[in-house]
């Protein structure tokens, strides 16, 4: 049996990989990170956490294949964070004019879920319960 350890890394094909690097960076407060080799213009890691998310530069005029609710494959990509933080992180989604599809606060978990520019689905998630 192979042993893991957890997630280390998710990795998204971006249309244009500055706009969605500035994106990253400038909503979610990702920086690019020190210890992964960058290829400015091919891709960028950015740390989250202990783990790593991939800006993958893909064809800009290729097709689009989005991290969306149909079809097969991957679905979307969360970020936790702090259950304190949730609402103002959901208030930061909405001052940005980042595209909300889903909002929910249950009893063992809190969602949002929003698009990046190229429509990839992503999630905050704060677990009220573990962080009491």
């Amino acid at each position: 049996m192979i042993r893991v350890l957890g997630i280390d890394h998710a990795a998204l094909s971006v249309k244009d990989l500055e706009v969605s690097r500035k994106f990253y960076e400038d909503v979610l407060g990702l920086k690019v990170s020190p210890r992964e080799y960058q290829k400015p213009g091919v891709e960028y890691f950015l740390d989250c956490g202990t783990s790593l998310i991939g800006l993958i530069q893909g064809d800009p005029a290729g097709e689009k294949h989005f991290l969306q609710d149909a079809g097969l494959g991957g679905n979307h990509v969360s970020f936790r964070v702090p259950t304190k933080d949730f609402d103002a992180a959901v208030q930061e989604l909405k001052k940005q004019n980042v595209v909300i599809t889903f909002e929910k606060k249950r009893e063992k978990s809190w969602s949002v879920y929003f698009l990046d520019p190229d429509g990839n689905k992503l999630e905050l998630t704060a677990w009220p319960l573990e962080d009491k």
